[in-house]
């Protein structure tokens, strides 16, 4: 048999890949590499941070917001409760007001990563936070007549990222300006 030496070559190169395919598909350990590789160390596990609840909110510190869809109900985040934890949640203190006058209050937590938000307590008559019982992170869903998506799409996220640097700039946005421009006041 005389075989040309670009066949052999060529043969020899189609075994060395097969042979290394175990290799390459093996879990990273395996290769003596970290698990991961891949993204940002910190957002990998998510680690929620301990809740500390706000002091019920006061009219005077309420923002209007209008989210989409059509509703009678007006729709305010209590300024002084936006925060934004270590956890890259941003918590605010939801207060929405039907056409009677009666109003429904939450404190909330907004996942801008996973457009996922939970509810952790709701304001009784007298003022004082009830916790809720089993608090679980929900999808926003993709409807423009949900107002948490639109919370999620609108105020407080920009895609999967937050929409500001801090509970300030989150502030700013809610208030309906952009909180990079320089000349923007409070």
């Amino acid at each position: 048999m005389n075989r040309s030496p670009g066949i052999i070559g060529r043969r020899l190169a189609t075994i060395a890949v097969f042979l290394a395919m175990p290799f390459a598909t093996a879990p990273a350990a395996q290769r003596g590499m970290p698990e991961d590789i891949g993204g940002i160390p910190e957002q990998k596990e998510f680690k929620e941070d301990e809740l500390a609840l706000p002091p019920p909110p006061g009219d005077a510190g309420l923002i209007e917001f209008r989210p989409r869809g059509s509703s009678k109900n007006r729709f305010y985040m209590d300024a002084g409760s936006v925060s934004l934890g270590k956890d890259w949640v941003v918590r605010y203190t939801l207060v929405v007001k039907s056409p009677s006058g009666v109003a429904n209050v939450s404190y909330e937590g907004m996942r801008c990563k996973t457009s996922e938000y939970k509810v952790y307590a709701y304001a009784a008559r007298d003022g004082q936070w009830i916790k809720s019982r089993e608090p679980k992170w929900q999808p926003t869903g993709v409807t423009n007549s949900n107002f948490h998506y639109s919370i999620w799409k609108d105020y407080l996220c920009d895609s999967e990222a937050v929409a500001g640097r801090n509970a300030k700039d989150l502030v700013i946005k809610l208030k309906g300006n952009d909180p990079y421009q320089s000349n923007t006041t409070n």
